[in-house]
């Protein structure tokens, strides 16, 4: 839907506003925003944005106002070279017909840019906290979060827990119908409880954790969870999904959380989870897909051999299928077919287990060998490191379970796939090689006895 709310505002000619307005500093009183207020957009995405993602620029350039009218303030916090990403995203919106000064750089970061030779990034620490930095937002549409690492964000536009100025500007261009998007760390941070770090097999095995070393973090180890920004309401966000396979650490925030919330959102690269505020709806678009995990009704199950959870519910939803949170429903693109009972395939068994599976990706798992093969109504797969205790994870079909179909894009498929049912399992794995030298020494010794 083409976002209609026009703004008049008075260009700034430049693109890295004066480090002159740091100085001076000032905390105030913030009032908590009212969620009902609220009548922007979000536009989250799972990180890795190509620049040839013409659905993502475009729509979110949309909600901003138009070509004419969108005014763009980037927040840099979280990047590492704050300025060079700046730059990049710059290029890419005027790809799509924005002119250079319809974009301005923030300074808020920590990280200073190697980039640049005559400004240290790294002071613009306080720039949040900043009262004529926070005014300027007013002459804006539009929120653009650069990626790196979440808890730079949390730490800069809300230090000591407290909402700093230029974030109270965010919320308030937010709820006036301005759009707020962000990619990788600029979509984690857009939820209440926030996942700062941590993988799936961390999460299963070692459960969370309270200290951070460093963005290698992110890539290993137990769940870190700590406090976000608050502006998707209703879910948990996770990002680089599919290709980091973080749908375990997504199950455990989400069930440590489960009576606050029991939903996770998780995004794939180079895609989009777009939330209206108005309609209370969500939807999906660029290339890939956004897994929804729900553990409403999931049950916890007291195992001394690990993590054990059964009937939890996920949901693969890309294409422009829609989730809508007043009435708790997936939607499929209406352009899509039903597959359950209309099923392609007809394999009793498919293989699912790493690397050499034909459809070794959680999306393309669910969609095709379960809801869009008639010959199984459910999937195994393993998660664990070879000896020891590992995990079952048990994909399967039930009266609750819905499924869809359509070529969108020319013959790129685009399959959905409602209310899996999820049963995770510890089990223990012993694996012995058996190679040509041990079965020669097996026999002789056969042999010989």
């Amino acid at each position: 839907m083409k976002h209609t709310v026009k703004y008049k505002y008075s260009l700034i000619p430049v693109s890295v506003l004066s480090l002159s307005l740091l100085a001076g500093c000032s905390e105030v009183a913030i009032p908590e925003p009212e969620p009902e207020l609220n009548k922007g957009s979000l536009v989250l995405v799972g990180g890795a944005l190509a620049g040839s993602n013409a659905e993502v620029y475009q729509r979110f350039i949309e909600l901003a106002g138009g070509e004419l009218q969108a005014r763009i303030a980037v927040i840099p916090a979280a990047s590492g070279q704050p300025v060079k990403y700046f730059k990049q995203f710059k290029a890419d919106m005027v790809r799509y017909g924005l002119d250079e000064d319809q974009m301005t750089l923030f300074p808020v970061a920590v990280k200073d840019d190697k980039s640049t030779k005559d400004v240290d990034e790294s002071q613009w620490r306080s720039g949040a906290t900043d009262i004529k930095l926070a005014e300027q937002l007013s002459q804006f549409t539009a929120v653009w979060f650069l990626g790196g690492d979440q808890l730079n964000i949390t730490a800069t536009m809300a230090p000591d827990g407290e909402r700093s100025v230029l974030l109270e500007a965010v919320w308030h261009l937010y709820q006036r119908g301005g759009v707020v998007g962000g990619t990788s760390a600029g979509a984690a941070m857009m939820s209440d409880v926030m996942i700062a770090a941590g993988d799936s097999w961390g999460a299963l095995t070692a459960g969370t954790t309270d200290t951070y070393s460093g963005m290698q973090d992110q890539e290993n180890g137990p769940l870190m969870l700590a406090q976000g920004l608050g502006f998707f309401p209703h879910a948990i966000i996770d990002q680089h999904f599919d290709r980091k396979a973080r749908f375990g650490r997504l199950i455990v925030a989400a069930e440590l959380n489960k009576a606050t919330y029991p939903l996770g959102f998780g995004i794939d690269e180079n895609t989009a989870l777009v939330y209206t505020a108005h309609n209370n709806s969500a939807q999906v678009i660029g290339a890939g897909a956004v897994t929804a995990i729900d553990v409403s009704n999931a049950g916890r199950i007291k195992n001394p051999h690990g993590y054990h959870i059964e009937n939890v519910r996920i949901s693969v939803m890309q294409g422009g299928d829609r989730y809508h949170f007043d009435t708790e429903q997936f939607v499929a693109n209406p352009l899509k077919s039903a597959t359950v009972g209309h099923e392609y395939l007809n394999l009793a068994k498919p293989v699912v287990s790493g690397v050499f599976s034909r459809n070794s990706r959680l999306k393309d798992m669910l969609t095709f060998d379960l809801v869009d093969n008639k010959g199984s109504k459910e999937v195994i797969s393993y998660l664990h490191q070879g000896e020891g205790v590992g995990f079952t994870l048990r994909f399967s079909q039930d009266e609750y379970t819905t499924g869809y179909w359509q070529y969108l894009d020319g013959l790129l498929d685009s399959g959905s796939a409602f209310g899996v049912r999820l049963d995770i399992v510890p089990a223990e794995f012993s694996i012995k090689p058996l190679t040509a030298v041990a079965a020669a020494a097996e026999m002789e010794q056969t042999e010989n006895n």
